[in-house]
């Protein structure tokens, strides 16, 4: 390059660079922006053809739609407002990857719950049914954790993940009248436990979402496995949580981001202890099956298949779901009700009659007041806010020929926020669950489905739903419970969304 050539280039630079700095910087960053897009549609051209009917924000290179979460607004919230801008079926680009977001029931519909094949025309993709999809990002960054023993990570549902079903202790006929024996002697554990957070929180509010969810963890302990295990054993538990959070961020990025097993040494012996913790639990209650727990039941009652290696399996598996997902949901519906007054009075007025004689599980599932509340905590605040499925093969949904291996969204979090569906949706009113209301949206249904829709939707969500409606009846009957001045923000842990900021103080009622 001549001196002249050279003195010409940095000149013109020169002169871009003042008529830059002399426009506004609303001007610069909307030329940056538009650059960055025309690169990404350069770059990445394959991908974007593919999808390119599909409506959505405009990705940025190198990062996609991820700029979108800079705000601080959770995924979930994220995925919600586009569906306002752009619709049921939509497009989010993590990185190169891209995603389609679904915050349309029907939908959401052909997803989970159709079962039946369609073929299409042939130059195009079948029409979609639930054995195109399968479970991606958590069935790998969680199967350490996850056995393959637990039908929450078995690729589809296919004669393996029926066996998994079919054989679940949860699934037994006789579960229903097992949970009818455990309401008294969880009851007394929680009353217990109860009293031990009014003298811990007398010199400093405790983290409330960390106190509610060792509740849970020794509950669902002494409930599946008939005891509850030293402190070590919860601190082993959020170690494997903790691994399966970061493990679950890199997977949704791209799934070759994670090995198969986690490498830490910490993790590594933490797991080692938990497996070995619940081998010794299954040879001892095999010994002798004479307790209340459901294990218990399961050996002396049988019903299932599980070889003694899954019911190990299955003990440990109930709590990395329950034991996160379940004390998000007490401990929001805990603050919404202490953000309202008037409905947390209500209510205590309701409890003073269902605690006037011994609790029954019948009792308990009748006691509208505490379903009003509970079903109106899982719809603002949902412990899980999303799922996510991958496509199997080339499908066709809404029109669109998807192709093999996109990532798709299924957004829960928008459609229980949804207007005019719900009337002041943004609003925490229990009332709203009328009789009407109940029957309209139940568990599952279009618009409220914090445990999932169709025939893959939370194995375990009866007794979670049992042991939240217990422990919010039996806490709330017992102290009360006054919150710091913390926002209700969410953070992403284990893939369940939890109010982990927030603080709160146990004061014996009078």
């Amino acid at each position: 390059m001549t001196g002249r050539s050279a003195g010409s280039l940095t000149t013109g630079l020169h002169n871009t660079l003042k008529q830059m700095e002399a426009k506004p910087r609303q001007w610069v960053e909307s030329k940056v922006q538009s650059s960055s897009q025309m690169l990404f549609q350069l770059i990445f051209r394959k991908q974007t053809q593919a999808f390119g009917r599909i409506p959505g924000p405009q990705p940025l290179f190198p990062i996609g739609n991820i700029w979108a979460l800079q705000q601080g607004k959770p995924i979930w919230q994220v995925l919600g407002e586009q569906g306002q801008h752009y619709g049921g079926l939509s497009l989010f680009w993590i990185l190169a990857r891209p995603s389609l977001v679904l915050n349309d029931p029907d939908l959401i519909q052909q997803v989970l719950l159709t079962a039946q094949q369609q073929t299409g025309h042939p130059s195009h993709g079948h029409r979609a049914t639930q054995a195109d999809f399968y479970k991606d990002i958590p069935r790998k960054a969680l199967r350490p954790i996850l056995t393959e023993s637990h039908p929450f990570v078995a690729k589809n549902a296919g004669p393996k993940w029926q066996h998994l079903v079919q054989n679940n202790p949860f699934n037994m006929t006789y579960f229903h009248e097992w949970m009818e024996t455990q309401v008294q002697p969880l009851q007394a554990f929680i009353e217990g436990r109860a009293e031990e957070l009014v003298q811990q929180s007398e010199t400093d509010m405790l983290p409330a979402y960390d106190a509610i969810q060792k509740l849970v963890f020794d509950g669902f302990s002494l409930a599946t496995v008939g005891q509850v295990f030293p402190d070590q054993v919860f601190e082993q538990f959020n170690t494997l949580c903790a691994t399966g959070t970061d493990r679950m961020n890199r997977s949704s990025i791209a799934s070759w981001m994670i090995p198969e097993e986690p490498k830490g040494k910490h993790y590594k012996e933490a797991s080692r202890q938990w497996f070995q913790r619940f081998g010794e639990v299954m040879e001892t209650t095999q010994a002798n099956p004479a307790g209340g727990s459901l294990l218990d039941w399961v050996l002396q009652r049988g019903g299932s298949a599980f070889t003694p290696e899954q019911m190990r399996n299955f003990c440990a598996g109930v709590y990395p779901g329950g034991a996160v997902s379940a004390p998000s949901g007490i401990t929001s519906t805990l603050h919404l009700l202490f953000q309202h007054p008037q409905a947390l009075s209500a209510l205590h007025q309701d409890l003073a009659g269902l605690f006037r004689e011994p609790l029954t599980l019948e009792r308990l599932e009748n006691c509208v007041p505490v379903e009003q509340v509970l079903r109106e905590s899982l719809r603002l605040w949902p412990p899980v806010p999303f799922f996510t499925r991958n496509t199997v093969r080339t499908i066709s949904l809404a029109g669109h020929d998807i192709p093999a291996k996109t990532q798709i969204f299924i957004n829960n979090w928008f459609l229980q926020r949804l207007s005019p569906h719900w009337q002041d949706s943004e609003s925490f009113k229990p009332e709203r669950w009328d009789a009407k209301t109940l029957a309209e949206n139940d568990y599952g249904s279009d618009y409220f489905f914090p445990f999932g829709r169709g025939d893959r939707a939370c194995i375990g969500q009866d007794f979670a739903k049992f042991f939240m409606r217990l422990t919010i009846a039996t806490l709330l009957a017992k102290v009360e419970i006054q919150f710091g001045d913390q926002p209700h923000d969410q953070e992403f842990y284990f893939g369940v969304s939890v109010p982990r900021q927030l603080k709160a103080r146990f004061v014996l009622r009078s």
